[in-house]
């Protein structure tokens, strides 16, 4: 797997969807290990027939302070709702990119990130990650 840091305004090119509320942005807590790698997320954007609709641009908007965001390329089963049609999707690994967070070597408490992502057609979403280090 090919492998990047995020910092600052970085962009980077990869696969994904997302889609958010304007001037809204959801917040997902998780909670990481110290001295571990957590997988934050798995992105991926698939048309009807589980095709790739092409790559996305991720930016970190807010950096964390006390660990690094890392994006990595490859393939991963996608997670669709039984209720989304592309559900059947969920049986091969598709073109995905993971977000891992590393908290700094030591540390325990709690960060945050946020990153946005736009999409193939240009649609614009937007995710905040509320980190507990235990």
């Amino acid at each position: 797997m090919r492998r990047a840091v995020l910092a600052g305004t970085l962009t980077l090119a990869i696969a994904g969807s997302a889609s958010a509320l304007p001037g809204r942005i959801p917040t997902f807590e998780k909670v990481a290990f110290a001295g571990r790698t957590l997988r934050v997320a798995s992105l991926s954007a698939l048309d009807q027939a589980c095709q790739s609709l092409g790559p996305l641009a991720i930016s970190l908007i807010d950096v964390p302070h006390a660990g690094r965001v890392t994006v990595e390329h490859g393939r991963d089963y996608p997670n669709f709702s039984a209720l989304n049609t592309r559900s059947r999707c969920n049986t091969r690994k598709v073109p995905s990119t993971v977000i891992l967070y590393t908290p700094a070597p030591g540390y325990t408490g709690s960060d945050e990130f946020a990153i946005e992502i736009v999409g193939p057609h240009g649609n614009v979403g937007r995710a905040r990650y509320e980190i507990s280090v235990r």
